[in-house]
């Protein structure tokens, strides 16, 4: 896998030039990717604030704090996250860890620190070019919110220098409410990120045109988790695209595979005697290559598992297998790099019991996505219709190339595979062959001459 990610580091910009047009940055927003950390349950970097910690009490404090978050943003970054979501670090009532027990949003939980370790993670991410965004911790048991709770999340901000909110809209979170609460809060930081989270759809544009700037979409989550067992139908694909475009911008929804209030992903797959890894990769494709921001919940990168909460919240474990870290972090270089996959239209290509092929198209650029989450090597065919005339598909995590015989191109996806192939002009040349054949062996040479030139010593007279 590292292999793969240095020569898609290498490649990925000299395919994109030949693909694709020059194109704005209008909107930074859709291009984000997002990690969220249940703060109790990540890292403890901070032993003195061990208040109440039993870890064999799956209800009670298990010690994660912000220190802890501070210390593992190397990691967050590196997987090419670009925000992280915190669980309400109020303080809340001390007789549970559940984050939105809160009580006072004016102090920081004393579990999880201080204000000053929140103004140093936030200060060391933005060294590191990354957003916090804080989750206010509303419940259903507030009732209708006040003018008091904008001046403390307005507060906040001007403390510490957040990026953002999650506000939860329950009865009290009104259209009018978030309206309020977006422009005191814009007024004070223009572009501060505001994220709406319900139990439905229903009726959220209208939050959405109230100054959202994102809301949480569980649409896709039933077809996503059928990803958990190999050779299904994804669910009601084409439906769940459509029900999309209610949204003004489709393309800043936020999808998900794992949250707080769902099993984890791995518990579904073990619970159908599948290995979880390969199930895993083919969601995690499929969240990061359809419209919508990808918010990926700690843990599942290292397959950690869970039936309901608390069950589903465990403790996080930096000391396991690489494999899932190392193809986020590949597939967050594709996403970012691929201007398609974020503000692309989608179209389906293929739904065929566990293969899954659709097309993203942005202002010239082509990809497709191919996700096989089955038992078996499939094959399929893409027309001069779907690609274009002199056209060759790359592949952007296979490295395998594809040129037209007769108008068509076969496709062959081996098992439990997922490629995503940019389409560009024929060009004749198989780049990955160039820089290993012609590039490489010159560079050899520098080198050796180089060394000799730098080690050589004057011949005695």
């Amino acid at each position: 896998m590292k292999k793969k990610l240095y020569i898609v580091a290498f490649l990925l910009p000299l395919l994109l030039m030949l693909a694709m047009p020059v194109v704005a940055a209008d909107d930074f927003k859709i291009e984000e990717s997002i990690y969220y950390i249940v703060v109790d349950r990540f890292n403890n970097g901070d032993s003195t604030n061990d208040l109440d910690v039993d870890r064999s009490n799956p209800i009670a404090y298990h010690g994660g704090d912000i220190q802890g978050i501070i210390g593992q943003l190397d990691y967050i970054k590196d997987m090419g996250f670009t925000s992280l979501l915190l669980s309400p670090v109020f303080e809340s009532n001390s007789n549970t860890f559940y984050p939105y027990h809160v009580t006072d949003r004016q102090e920081i939980n004393k579990h999880f620190g201080t204000k000053d370790d929140l103004k140093q993670l936030v200060k060391e991410a933005h060294e590191k070019d990354m957003k916090i965004i804080l989750d206010l911790g509303i419940n259903s048991n507030e009732g209708p919110l006040d003018g008091e709770l904008v001046q403390t999340a307005l507060s906040w901000v001007q403390e510490t220098d957040i990026d953002g909110y999650k506000v939860d809209l329950t009865e009290g979170t009104s259209p009018n409410y978030i309206s309020t609460l977006s422009t005191e809060l814009k007024s004070q930081k223009e572009n501060l990120i505001l994220i709406g989270e319900s139990a439905g759809l229903d009726n959220l544009s209208e939050y959405e045109a109230a100054g959202l700037d994102s809301v949480f979409n569980p649409t896709p989550y039933e077809g996503i988790t059928s990803f958990s067992v190999p050779d299904q139908p994804f669910n009601n694909v084409e439906s769940i695209w459509d029900r999309n475009q209610e949204f003004e911008n489709t393309n800043s929804l936020i999808n998900y595979m794992d949250y707080t209030d769902t099993v984890r992903f791995t518990y579904l797959a073990t619970e159908a005697n599948e290995h979880p890894a390969p199930r895993i990769k083919s969601a995690l494709t499929y969240l990061y290559t359809t419209p919508g921001i990808p918010i990926v919940f700690y843990g599942t990168e290292i397959a950690l598992n869970g039936s309901e909460p608390p069950d589903n919240l465990g403790l996080m474990d930096f000391r396991t297998d690489q494999e899932l870290v190392e193809y986020i972090t590949l597939l967050s270089k594709i996403r970012s790099g691929v201007p398609a996959l974020t503000k692309g239209s989608v179209e389906l290509v293929k739904n065929d019991a566990g293969l899954l092929v659709f097309k993203r198209e942005f202002e010239g650029q082509i990809a497709f996505v191919a996700i096989n989450n089955t038992t078996k090597t499939q094959s399929f065919t893409l027309t001069t219709d779907l690609v274009g005339e002199d056209k060759e598909l790359t592949g952007l995590i296979t490295e395998d190339l594809i040129r037209p015989t007769d108008g068509e191109f076969p496709v062959v996806v081996n098992r439990d595979i997922s490629e995503v192939f940019v389409v560009r002009d024929t060009t004749k040349i198989n780049y990955t062959l160039f820089f290993a054949v012609f590039i490489v062996p010159v560079l050899m040479i520098g080198f050796i001459y180089l060394n000799k030139k730098r080690n050589g010593r004057p011949k005695p007279e």
